[in-house]
């Protein structure tokens, strides 16, 4: 299979040059050990995985066998072994040019170990499903930037050029690298049901002790039916049959494998009464079907759909933001005529309010909620307007409308 390049490994190279660990984290099957087996200058170093069971007895009795059999050193899954931190710690410090990288699926797991040991010596990073650029093998594109600080978009528009992409179809297989190959419904449908009992009968038991795996699997399966609405932790833990506080532990351990991620609400320099409460997503398309219950694209209803397109772009400025900086929001007033924005980037001095419409066409009237929201908040930059159609527009004074596919 040929190598797709990350946009964030640009970002691991300049930490390199200061920091002696980098932590890598993500979900399973994101392409963290591939992408270090893979990127300059990490192919080159010397690759060990606590997978490898004698490997981690060694690393349990005898860690400096294992860091000193090179100056530059990958430690894959490192999570399964805590004690193994203290030596990293006691290695950087007696060396300051020596380089580590430490790896793993379980997010806050792997960052509360290293946090510990490790305070002031890590840069950290997560690994995503592919953006759809990185699919594409794009190069990172900067427009969002300059959005941020102009709010222009005329570069974009001259450079684009229509996919020829199946929307749905790409949709219903998600963009976890394992899966982006496959092109038949059936096997991509296997390969995510198998995702899904691998992550139960084997991440689980890494991070916490679940004693009911069906209840746990039923709460997956309730958060990907409402995947990009407001959680409301009480109506999923009436329908899973949970305690709101057994239901909890089971979100955070979601978000702690990089499952399922919560999108807080926008607030800051607002006048209005806004929602509090996160939006809940999943943190793959395909896994989201899957979970969901459908078993080919056909099956999905456009109002799945909707949310589906909605993920799909939060994966994508999320990726982005790992790169430039700045963070992802949504934002919705409350009480009565609720105005709502489906996703807000903020970096610095500069916000760009994004909606999102599964449409092929758009109007002035789709922009009433960026006008809003504009009209609000004094740091509004630009607006976007992501639809299904295939030309860049301007629709108002620094608000676009721009294909899905120009992501």
């Amino acid at each position: 299979m040929i190598y797709k390049q990350r946009w964030i490994a640009e970002k691991m190279r300049d930490a390199v040059e200061f920091s002696p660990v980098i932590v890598l984290s993500g979900a399973r099957q994101t392409g963290k050990s591939t992408l270090l087996q893979n990127e300059e200058p990490f192919r080159d170093w010397h690759y060990i995985t606590f997978d490898d069971l004698d490997i981690l007895s060694i690393a349990e009795k005898r860690p400096n066998d294992i860091l000193n059999i090179s100056k530059n050193i990958i430690i894959d899954e490192a999570q399964r072994s805590p004690a193994f931190m203290h030596a990293v710690k006691s290695a950087v410090d007696k060396d300051k040019s020596r380089r580590i990288v430490l790896s793993g699926s379980a997010n806050m797991l792997l960052m509360k170990r290293v946090s510990e040991s490790l305070a002031g010596r890590a840069i950290y990073f997560n690994l995503l499903p592919f953006s759809f650029g990185e699919f594409m093998e794009r190069v990172p594109n900067r427009w969002i930037e300059k959005l941020l600080t102009k709010g222009k978009a005329s570069e974009t528009q001259d450079s684009y050029t229509p996919s020829d992409i199946d929307l749905k179809f790409t949709l219903f297989r998600g963009f976890l690298p394992p899966v982006v190959s496959l092109k038949k419904e059936d096997h991509i449908a296997m390969w995510l049901k198998a995702y899904e009992k691998t992550y139960l009968e084997r991440d689980l038991r890494e991070i916490s002790e679940v004693s009911y795996l069906s209840d746990f699997k039923k709460v997956m399966e309730l958060l990907a039916i409402r995947n990009a609405s407001i959680l409301k932790q009480s109506e999923v833990a009436r329908d899973a049959g949970l305690s709101q506080a057994t239901l909890g532990r089971y979100i955070n351990i979601l978000e702690t494998t990089n499952l399922f991620m919560k999108l807080k609400p926008y607030s800051k320099n607002m006048s209005v009464r806004l929602i509090k409460s996160p939006k809940i997503f999943c943190i793959d398309t395909g896994l989201t079907v899957s979970l969901a219950g459908y078993l080919s694209s056909s099956d999905i209803p456009i109002t799945f759909m909707g949310a589906l397109l909605e993920s799909y772009v939060l994966l994508t400025f999320i990726v982005m933001t790992s790169i430039l900086g700045g963070e992802v929001f949504y934002f919705r007033t409350q009480g009565g005529k609720e105005k709502e924005v489906d996703l807000v980037i903020e970096k610095e001095n500069g916000v760009v309010a994004v909606e999102i419409k599964l449409s092929e066409t758009v109007s002035a009237g789709d922009i009433k909620n960026l006008l809003f929201f504009k009209g609000v908040n004094n740091k509004f930059t630009a607006g976007l307007l992501i639809y299904t159609g295939r030309e860049v527009k301007q629709l108002a004074h620094n608000i676009f409308a721009i294909p899905w596919d120009m992501l």
